[in-house]
């Protein structure tokens, strides 16, 4: 495993809201890939079940850009508390990790 430290963020959008936001983190160089899926949400807010269908991303990037990726998922998302869930990459395929790698820090 190369010294880098990859992650994988998981976040949910609006259904249709996810490729929106995962233009501006590819395209502003937080993230070098986003896979969106769709996906039902059960969740509890304020006191009610809800129901969504959502965007589920799974964003790829390195730990040194969560911060400002973070922020920019904020500012560009709909939800007053949107889901941002960091998962350390501990290991991989090489190629593909060194790729990440040299993307997001083009």
């Amino acid at each position: 495993m190369n010294t880098q430290s990859p992650v994988i963020i998981l976040s949910t959008a609006p259904r249709g809201a996810g490729e929106t936001i995962a233009q501006a983190l590819i395209g502003e160089g937080h993230a070098a890939c986003v896979n969106i899926i769709g996906a039902l949400s059960l969740f509890r807010w304020e006191g009610t079940l809800s129901r969504e269908e959502e965007d589920l991303m799974i964003i790829k990037t390195e730990a040194e850009k969560v911060t400002a990726l973070m922020k920019r998922v904020k500012e560009l998302h709909t939800y007053q508390v949107p889901e941002m869930v960091v998962i350390p990459i501990t290991g991989g395929y090489e190629p593909y990790l060194q790729w990440l790698h040299q993307d997001v820090n083009r």
